[in-house]
């Protein structure tokens, strides 16, 4: 491809309409990951992405429509039900949080994975593609797909911006914050629905397989240069931006690569980079010096 050609891609329509929706994304999924990751509870977005796969299928099931807006609102009632299901294991079986959250995405993948590929071994009309959603396929979102992603990242930013004093207090003392009368349990299941829609948001970009890594990587990057949470929440929404960004660009101008795969490379990237200074700046700190 020569310089003019990659241009020329870079500047195409679908390629604009996908990096737009793609940074939207980059940006609330990272900044709602910050909670899961301070919360400890990353795997929780993992359960509900995996989980998004049978809920895709039971919607183009039941309308026979692949509107992305129909298959994602079937993937948001298998998400909501997985972590659900997490729950339930957790508070009434000697099963712990890990072993419960991996119970349901293997069981949740499963089914995803048997509903699809026998939708498309039935021969099913329009089920040919639903697989894509496994890694993603941002080269088939139109303008209302990527306005449609876009929207719900920017409510999901909306909802943490309003009840950050709120999120704050039960991500760093939960046991302080109900002391002084918060609804933790509400705020708690607010904060997983929250991770929960943009795993759903996110699915059409990176797929069931990689959407947790929107979700995980630019936080845990973010919390290598600082301590403090509005500080964090804003690095974390840089990375994700960039890193969203530079995903979309290698995808234009590197013939058959995903943009999913692309993203989360690239975000991993910034991860490494950010482990480095944090490891450097700690090797030349003086011995018995705290970290500020």
């Amino acid at each position: 491809m020569t310089p003019q050609e990659r241009l020329e891609s870079l500047l195409a329509h679908n390629t604009l309409v996908v990096a737009g929706g793609v940074a939207a994304v980059g940006v609330a999924a990272a900044v709602v990951g910050c909670f899961g990751v301070l919360r400890r509870r990353a795997l929780v977005g993992d359960a509900a992405a995996h989980a998004t796969l049978p809920g895709i299928a039971a919607a183009f099931a039941i309308t026979g429509r692949r509107e992305l807006w129909v298959l994602l609102a079937g993937a948001a009632v298998s998400a909501i039900a997985s972590l659900g299901a997490v729950t339930l294991i957790r508070r009434h079986s000697r099963t712990r949080d890990d072993a419960a959250t991996a119970i349901v995405l293997g069981v949740s993948y499963g089914a995803g994975i048997a509903a699809i590929s026998g939708l498309v071994a039935r021969g099913v009309s329009g089920s040919a593609g639903l697989e894509a959603f496994l890694l993603g396929s941002t080269a088939a979102l139109t303008l209302e797909d990527s306005l449609l992603v876009a929207v719900i990242s920017v409510a999901v930013l909306a909802v943490v911006l309003a009840g950050l004093k709120e999120a704050t207090l039960v991500a760093f003392d939960p046991a302080f914050a109900a002391a002084a009368g918060w609804p933790v349990g509400w705020i708690d299941a607010a904060l997983t629905a929250l991770t929960a829609s943009m795993v759903v948001a996110a699915v059409p970009t990176a797929g069931a397989v990689l959407v947790t890594a929107m979700v995980v990587i630019p936080p845990a990057a973010a919390r290598q240069w600082t301590d403090r949470l509005p500080p964090m929440l804003a690095v974390a929404g840089l990375v994700g931006f960039v890193s969203s960004l530079a995903g979309v660009v290698a995808s234009a101008v590197v013939p058959k690569l995903a943009t999913g795969p692309a993203v989360v490379l690239a975000s991993s990237a910034a991860f490494l980079v950010s482990l480095g200074v944090r490891l450097l700046r700690t090797s030349r700190r003086p011995s018995g010096m705290s970290e500020p």
